[in-house]
């Protein structure tokens, strides 16, 4: 608690020496922060724990849920994350954020199928969703190797969004998989 008062004096400091940038003076950090050492890892541990104390108080907080298990997926504790994710979805059954990001939870624990079912249904609820599609090409493509189907399922995420951040790394591999189908033959 005290590294995140802490961070948050000196964030405010850092703020507050940005407003007054006609003046070259270097901000004015609180000696609590400065000795505090800065890590570039979110402290997880920490946010899980005001995540559990908002749903102590209010366990049907969808937000508090959502943000429990994506605190989870981010410190890479996939099952945790899934329990989650499947109390979200009780509350909201149609998120396809989460569905997404449950899917990625089982890739991660090795279940490719099981994640390409979540990010199928997370499509039925929202055939744009962007985040899907590109995982799906990615399970399809480093899981399954079945680079006919990654191809088909990149290319038309590219239809749909052109300049996705990732879309140069998907027109690399589409290109390096049609090159790989065409050397394997039909």
């Amino acid at each position: 608690m005290k590294k995140v008062l802490a961070a948050a004096l000196a964030s405010f400091a850092l703020f507050a020496a940005c407003k007054n940038s006609g003046e070259n003076k270097a901000p004015v950090v609180p000696a609590e922060a400065a000795q505090e050492p800065q890590s570039k890892v979110p402290y997880y541990y920490g946010l899980i724990e005001e995540y559990q104390t908002i749903l102590a108080e209010d366990p049907h907080n969808l937000a508090a849920v959502i943000g429990l298990g994506n605190a989870y997926f981010d410190s890479g504790a996939w099952r945790e994350a899934i329990t989650q994710y499947e109390r979200a979805l009780k509350l909201d059954p149609r998120n396809a954020d989460v569905l997404t990001d449950m899917g990625t939870c089982f890739r991660n624990l090795g279940m490719p199928e099981r994640a390409l079912s979540e990010y199928r249904k997370a499509l039925q609820f929202e055939p744009g969703h962007l985040n899907a599609r590109y995982n799906m090409g990615v399970i399809y493509a480093y899981d399954l190797k079945d680079y006919a189907v990654a191809i088909h399922v990149w290319q038309e995420l590219l239809r749909l969004s052109p300049n996705h951040p990732h879309a140069e790394y998907m027109r690399s591999c589409i290109a390096t998989f049609k090159k790989s189908l065409k050397k394997a033959g039909p």
